[in-house]
């Protein structure tokens, strides 16, 4: 989890913060308060650069061409944080789920802030704002966007203003707001997608991801924490429900989301949380390109999590946070 110099850090680069967070995060961590003379905060990830950007732009070399007059599904898997497990896992595990169920084998990109296990080809690019922004550069290059369709899938820890967290070692942090990623999206001319945000009051991509011809689902309301990080799961409670079980019945996103969510809310009460409430929004452009996309596909086994699930915590030994619960992604 974020730690609390991370959190206000980040507060601090967020001048649409309400005063209501600028009044708590300084009554907390006084040392923490800005001042006028404060310089802007700047992201402390590695550059794009060397080693980085020559294993990225090998993997997008190596991704397969498009196929004129066929419907290809190209697949970004965005693994936000270095420290936690179930982020990385979920990535890995939807880079198996893509080439043996969707046809996707050759046409997935990885990135991951920690090493993933099942990856044959060494290691994964880092997971940080300029190496997101490149990849969709590449893949934008590389697809169809009337044609084909990308499926985004980012999971990591979310702050309370929707954006996304990136961290990739002790002090380098960076974070990706719903408007940066909207910017990211259209500069890189993405046509067709449906884009997963598994983070904590991720909604809040929603209304700025918007389009005919795109789906979005996040993992819950704006306003809203969702579960299943730290150690004691292999997965967040939404990553299980949607890319696991639902995702291995069904390769209709749609309803692969609403058995998701049913699944998350019956979990959700049993264990007395604050209802999280996944958000879907479609498009009215993208459900024949999905449809023309599933009408392709073979039929395909369900392919098993390789993740072992560790035993739930008990609630007496969960690690409470000042304003943010024991949740997925404070």
């Amino acid at each position: 989890m974020p730690t609390f110099s991370s959190i206000g850090i980040l507060l601090a680069r967020h001048s649409r913060k309400t005063a209501l967070a600028c009044a708590l995060l300084c009554a907390i961590w006084p040392a923490l308060a800005q001042t006028p003379d404060t310089p802007p905060w700047q992201p402390t990830t590695p550059a794009l650069e060397g080693a980085q950007l020559a294993l990225l732009d090998a993997a997008l070399a190596r991704l397969q061409p498009q196929r004129p007059g066929v419907t290809d599904l190209y697949v970004l898997g965005v693994a936000g944080d270095a420290d936690e497990d179930v982020f990385r896992n979920e990535v890995a595990y939807l880079r198996q789920l893509s080439a043996r169920r969707w046809g996707a084998a050759g046409r997935m990109l990885a990135l991951a802030n920690q090493p993933d296990p099942l990856a044959s080809e060494g290691a994964l690019p880092l997971a940080t704002y300029e190496s997101i922004g490149h990849a969709l550069d590449g893949l934008g290059q590389v697809l169809d966007p009337r044609e084909d369709v990308l499926f985004l899938y980012l999971s990591s820890h979310g702050l309370d203003d929707s954006s996304f967290y990136l961290h990739t070692g002790p002090g380098q942090e960076d974070y990706l707001a719903p408007e940066d990623l909207a910017q990211l999206l259209d500069e890189a001319k993405i046509g067709n997608a449906v884009i997963v945000i598994s983070a904590c009051y991720s909604g809040g991509f929603v209304p700025l991801l918007k389009a005919p011809n795109r789906m979005v689902i996040t993992a819950a309301r704006s306003d809203r924490p969702s579960f299943g990080c730290g150690n004691t799961d292999s997965a967040t409670w939404f990553g299980r429900a949607f890319l696991v079980e639902a995702l291995n019945a069904t390769h209709d996103f749609a309803a692969a989301f609403g058995m998701a969510r049913d699944t998350v809310r019956r979990r959700e009460k049993e264990e007395g949380e604050l209802p999280s409430q996944p958000q879907f929004f479609a498009g009215k452009a993208i459900a024949p390109v999905l449809a023309r996309w599933r009408a392709g596909l073979p039929a395909s086994a369900p392919v098993p999590y390789p993740f072992v699930h560790a035993p739930a915590q008990d609630s007496s030994s969960r690690t409470e946070y000042p304003h943010q619960p024991d949740h997925q992604n404070p």
